[in-house]
């Protein structure tokens, strides 16, 4: 007889041999010459693997059958979510100037000053952007036009040598595909037109939400109190406080991020005398609230115009100035305020952003970041509550376990107090 010893080497095995207990498995062959390894077949092994991959299974295929029930309840009440969900990034925005009002106006008042002045702000962006695009598409149909020309010369002579007639052509074909598709012109101007009146439904009723979050928001918490039991709202106010500090600090920081953006490659654009460069100013912040894409698309636009405008030199030019901001505020200030505020690999904000985009367009493509922060809040918190925190003993060592994820001691609407519950 032979036994491993604790170095993994084989020795005479010394040991008194003990009769076997009763159940144990039977005592293995003896093992061949020159091996180490003391083998013990467990036939429940496979069968153990077997129940718990069935459980789990089950478990998930009933959460995956509630979410597909969850997304069809969304659907069907879309008109309602849509206008609630902007009314909470708008509220979590304007909460801070509402709070600051509030300590010498009524809540009614200062909500409806708070809301009123966004208004005012967006109307005046609007007031300032509109008859620059006005002037700015006849500057650039000039100098578009020229341009095109100048451009249809250079193709037509060396090294190109392309003919005029070709150029002709293809301009021939694309006034004739153009002719051909009026109609569905026409009708991409109705679904559009109608498209503006369900936008404009889903503005009012968001600023309406928006009104009422500002003035009551702070009172959803203890309302929801009275219809839970202790432990249901500790964990419904504590989930409810990080997501809002979530959504606070990632809409702050995604505006100054825009900010910066905006302001840099405007004056860049004015400085070399680009039409639309306002415009296409205020087209870059509010396309930087779409992580990635937007900032892409906005940029291409910019590039596409100075190309329209002055030629491939200054469009060059503007990709370049483009391409330098975007790397600046990418790797400097996004990282600082953004990447602080959600810790969110680059690879999941675009992954959220296309998955976003292609289920639901533009407004998916906007929420899609939001909503994985909130869903990354929730998952936290259930960790945390799934990890038993055991504090070390010592210098340095924590009185209890660390504060869960998601809360906060900010105060907002989603917050709470022990006054307010009754506690």
């Amino acid at each position: 007889m032979t036994r491993e010893t604790p170095d993994g080497r084989s020795g005479p095995d010394t040991t008194p041999t003990d009769a076997a207990a009763p159940g144990d498995a039977a005592t293995p062959a003896a093992e061949p010459h020159g091996s180490t390894v003391a083998r013990r077949f467990r036939p429940r092994a496979l069968a153990d693997g077997l129940r718990v991959s069935a459980a789990w299974t089950a478990r998930a295929l009933i959460v995956l059958a509630g979410l597909v029930v969850l997304w069809y309840v969304i659907g069907a009440l879309w008109s309602i979510v849509l206008p609630t969900l902007f009314a909470l990034l708008l509220a979590s925005v304007l909460w801070p100037v509402n709070r600051f009002l509030r300590r010498g106006l009524p809540k009614v008042l200062a909500a409806l000053l708070t809301l009123l002045g966004f208004i005012a702000v967006v109307v005046g962006i609007g007031a300032a952007t509109l008859p620059a695009i006005a002037s700015g598409v006849t500057e650039l149909s000039g100098l578009a036009r020229d341009n095109v020309a100048d451009l249809a010369d250079f193709v037509a002579g060396p090294p190109l040598n392309l003919e005029a007639a070709s150029i002709d052509d293809v301009v021939d074909t694309a006034l004739t595909q153009l002719q051909a598709n009026v109609g569905n012109v026409v009708s991409g101007i109705t679904a559009g037109l109608s498209e503006l009146t369900s936008l404009t439904v889903v503005v009012l009723l968001a600023l309406v939400f928006t009104f009422f979050c500002l003035k009551d928001g702070d009172r959803f918490m203890p309302w929801a109190s009275r219809w839970t039991n202790s432990a249901a709202f500790g964990h419904a106010s504590t989930i409810a406080s990080g997501t809002w500090k979530t959504l606070s600090s990632y809409i702050f920081a995604q505006a100054t991020v825009a900010l910066v953006d905006a302001v840099f490659i405007g004056l860049g654009l004015v400085l070399l005398d680009i039409p639309l460069a306002i415009p296409l100013a205020v087209l870059v912040f509010f396309s930087a609230f779409i992580p990635v894409v937007g900032a892409i698309v906005s940029g291409l636009l910019a590039t596409l115009v100075a190309f329209l405008a002055y030629g491939w030199v200054s469009a060059l030019l503007v990709l370049g100035l483009v391409v330098l901001v975007q790397q600046l505020e990418s790797n400097f200030i996004q990282p600082l305020l953004v990447g602080r505020t959600l810790e969110i690999h680059p690879a999941v904000v675009l992954a959220a952003v296309t998955a976003g985009g292609t289920l639901f367009g533009l407004v998916g493509a906007f929420l899609a970041v939001p909503t994985t922060a909130v869903a990354i809040v929730v998952l936290r918190y259930l960790r945390d509550l799934s990890t038993e925190y055991r504090p070390e003993r010592g210098a340095g060592a924590s009185d209890g376990a660390p504060q869960a994820a998601g809360t906060t001691t900010e105060a907002g609407p989603l917050a709470h107090s022990p006054e307010q519950t009754g506690a």
